[in-house]
C-alpha cells in the first residue's frame, strides 16, 4: 500500500507543477515535465511468509514464493502437462533408462552478469550428491536425487545424469523440483556456513528480480521484472506479496483493490460470486490435508504411549465423518480423504471411499483395552474419556496452526474434537504456528516432537512420487514430521520410482498407500479444493495449472497483462 500511496502522491505532484503555468527564457517557454509511465506491479495476498530463500534448506511450502528468481533444468506446461526445457535445451534417455542426457541453454546470464553453463548444474546437484551419507549436512532435496549414480560435465552445456536403476518420473524428479543455484556464490562458502546461508540477496536466472533484501520478518515481498532475461519477459513490471494476518483481511483488502488475486474461502467466494469485477475460480490442484499422528520411539518425545497402537489411530480415522467437512468446511470443494495421494493424481489414487463409523471405532477402542473411563480436564470442560486398565488415557493434544492459510485446519478441529468425544477420545487444541510446529521436527530441536498430533498439508503435485517419499524412514528429520518408519514401505516407495513400465509401477504405488491406511501414521482428511479470485478490471491473461487447477502458477506472472481501457 505504501507503493502504491507513493505512486500517487509523485502523479500529483508532478500534475501540479505541469498546472502552475510554466516558467520563460528568452521568449520561449519549458516543455512541461513529462508524466512518468505507469508501472504495473500485481499485488497478491498470501497468508504464511517464506523463512528464506535458500533453496538448498527450503522446506515450507511458503518459501517457493522467496525462490521464483531460480529455475530448474525442466517445467512441465501449464496447459499439457507437458514437460519443456527452461534451462534445458534438449535432453535424451539412454535405452536402458540409465542414462539421462542434457543439453543446456546457452547464452542465459545470472541476475549479476556472470555467465550460466554446466558448472553451475554440476555444483548444484553435486553438492546434494556428496553428501547424501552426511547427516550433518541437512539438504531438503536429498530424497529427490537418491536414485542419480553420478552426474558428468560433457561439455559448457552438457551434462549426462547415470542413475542407480530406470527412473519412471526421473524428468519430475529431479529434474523439475531441484533449483540450479550459482557456483560462484554458493560453492565458495564451507559446507556449514552454506547450509545456514540465509541468502539475502539471491541471485537467479528467471525473469523476477528480487527488489532489496530479503528479511523474514517483512511482510511484502517484491519482484521486478529483469529486463535482461533470456526468454519470454512478463507482460507486468513486477510481483509484490503481500502477507495478511488471516482470510477475512485479506478479503477486505481484494474487495477494496488493494490487492489483484487471492485465494477466498468458500463463503467469501459465494459472496464475491456477484460482483462485476471479480471472476471466482474452483482450484482442484492436487492438495492433501492430514491430521500427521507422532510415531516417534525417541527417548526425548511426549508423545501419548498410547498413540503408538494402531487401532488406536485407525480408530480415529473411522471416528471422522470427512464429508462433512467437505460440505461445511470446504463448502463442497474437495473430496473426502482415503489414502495420502490425492484424487486429483487420477489413477495413482488408490480407489476406495472413506468409512465414517463410530461404532466400528468404538470396537476397535475396546478390542485394544480401552473399556474404562475416567474425567479429565480440557480447557476446562470435563471431558469422559477412554482408559485401559494401566491407567493409560485416550486424552492428545493437537497441534493447530494459527498461520492464516490454515483457516479450514482451524475450522475442521471443531468438528473433530466432537467426533472424537462421542468414541471417548478427548483433544486439546494447541495454538501454534508452522515454523515452530516445523521446528519440533528438528532432530536437534531441545523440543523435539513435543506433540501427539497435528493438521497440516501437502501440494505434492500430480506425479505420485513426491508425496509417497514423504512418509519413508530416510526421510526424519527432513520432509517428515510423524517419524514413521515401516522397512516394507520404505521397499516399495523404492521400487515404484524404478519401474518404467506404468503398469507395474501402478501396482506398486496402491500396495504403499494401503500400507498407510492400514498403519495409520497420516489420517487424510480431505483433498481440499480452493478458490482462487483475481480481478477483472484490472487483469487478464489468467492461466488455471491443469485446466482445473491454481491461477497462482509461473505462466500466469508471465502472461498476465492489463486489462485494456
Amino acid at each position: 500500500m505504501k507503493k502504491i500511496f507513493s505512486l500517487l502522491l509523485i502523479l500529483t505532484l508532478v500534475l501540479s507543477l505541469t498546472a502552475c503555468g510554466t516558467s520563460k527564457t528568452d521568449g520561449g517557454s519549458t516543455p512541461a515535465a513529462e508524466t512518468p509511465a505507469e508501472k504495473h506491479i500485481v499485488n497478491l495476498g498470501i497468508t504464511a511468509f517464506p523463512t528464506n530463500t535458500n533453496p538448498f534448506i527450503q522446506t515450507m511450502q511458503a518459501d517457493h514464493n522467496a525462490l521464483r528468481m531460480y529455475e530448474t533444468l525442466v517445467i512441465q506446461d501449464a496447459k499439457t502437462l507437458e514437460f519443456k526445457g527452461i534451462l534445458a535445451d534438449s535432453w535424451t534417455a539412454s535405452d536402458d533408462g540409465l542414462e539421462w542426457t542434457v543439453k543446456l541453454k546457452e547464452g542465459i546470464k545470472w541476475q549479476d552478469g556472470e555467465a550460466f553453463d554446466a558448472d553451475d548444474v554440476m555444483f548444484t546437484y553435486g553438492i546434494i550428491l556428496d553428501n547424501m551419507e552426511n547427516e550433518n549436512a541437512s539438504f531438503s532435496r536429498k530424497a529427490d536425487v537418491k536414485s542419480i549414480e553420478k552426474i558428468e560435465k560433457l561439455g559448457d552445456y552438457e551434462v549426462k545424469f547415470t542413475t542407480k536403476t530406470p527412473v519412471a518420473n526421473f524428468l519430475d524428479t529431479p529434474l523439475q523440483v531441484i533449483y540450479i543455484v550459482p557456483e560462484h556464490i554458493f560453492g565458495a562458502m564451507p559446507l556449514a556456513e552454506m547450509l545456514e546461508f540465509t541468502n539475502p540477496n539471491p541471485i537467479g536466472t528467471s525473469p523476477w528480480k528480487l527488489v532489496g533484501e530479503f528479511n523474514p520478518q517483512n511482510t511484502e515481498l517484491e519482484y521486478e521484472r529483469y529486463e535482461d532475461y533470456y526468454g519470454t519477459k512478463p507482460n507486468v513490471d513486477g510481483l509484490l506479496f503481500i502477507l495478511f494476518e488471516n482470510s477475512d483481511t485479506m478479503y477486505q483488502a481484494f474487495k477494496a483493490g488493494s490487492i489483484d488475486m487471492f485465494s477466498p474461502s468458500g463463503t467469501q467466494a459465494e459472496e464475491l460470486e456477484s460482483d462485476p469485477n471479480v471472476k471466482v475460480l474452483k482450484n482442484l490442484q492436487p492438495k492433501l490435508t492430514e491430521i500427521g499422528i507422532n510415531s516417534s520411539d525417541d527417548p526425548r518425545s511426549t508423545v501419548n504411549k498410547s498413540l503408538k497402537i494402531k487401532e488406536v489411530r485407525q480408530a480415529i480415522n473411522l471416528a471422522l465423518d470427512k464429508q462433512k467437512l467437505v460440505d461445511d468446511v470446504l463448502k463442497g470443494v474437495g473430496y473426502a480423504g482415503t489414502t495420502i495421494v490425492p484424487t486429483s493424481a487420477g489413477k495413482w489414487h488408490l480407489p476406495g471411499e472413506h468409512e465414517y463409523s463410530p461404532e466400528k471405532a468404538i470396537a476397535l477402542l475396546e478390542k485394544a483395552g480401552f473399556t474404562d473411563f475416567e474425567t479429565v480436564q480440557i480447557s476446562g470442560r470435563d471431558v469422559k474419556v477412554r482408559k485401559n486398565a494401566e491407567g493409560d488415557t485416550l486424552s492428545f493434544r493437537m497441534a493447530l496452526l494459527t498461520d492464516g492459510y490454515a483457516w479450514h485446519y482451524r475450522d475442521s478441529a471443531l468438528y473433530i474434537v466432537k467426533w472424537l468425544e462421542e468414541v471417548g477420545i478427548g483433544l486439546e487444541l494447541q495454538s501454534i504456528d508452522g515454523s515452530a510446529l516445523g521446528d519440533m521436527m528438528n532432530l536437534d530441536a531441545d523440543n523435539f516432537c513435543d506433540f501427539d498430533m497435528y493438521i497440516w498439508g501437502w501440494t505434492p503435485g500430480y506425479d505420485p512420487g513426491f508425496i509417497l517419499t514423504v512418509l519413508t524412514t530416510d526421510q526424519i528429520g527432513g520432509r517428515q514430521e510423524v517419524m514413521y518408519s515401516n522397512p516394507k514401505y520404505d521397499a516399495l516407495v523404492d521400487l515404484q520410482i524404478t519401474q518404467v513400465n506404468e503398469a507395474e509401477r501402478l501396482e506398486t504405488v496402491h500396495e504403499a498407500q494401503k500400507i498407510i491406511l492400514e498403519d495409520a501414521p497420516y489420517i487424510p482428511l480431505y483433498y481440499q479444493g480452493y478458490y482462487d479470485a483475481y480481478r477483472t478490471d484490472k487483469y487478464e491473461g489468467f492461466i488455471q495449472f491443469a485446466g482445473d487447477g491454481t491461477i497462482f502458477n509461473n505462466e500466469t506472472y508471465i502472461n498476465i497483462k492489463p486489462v485494456s481501457k
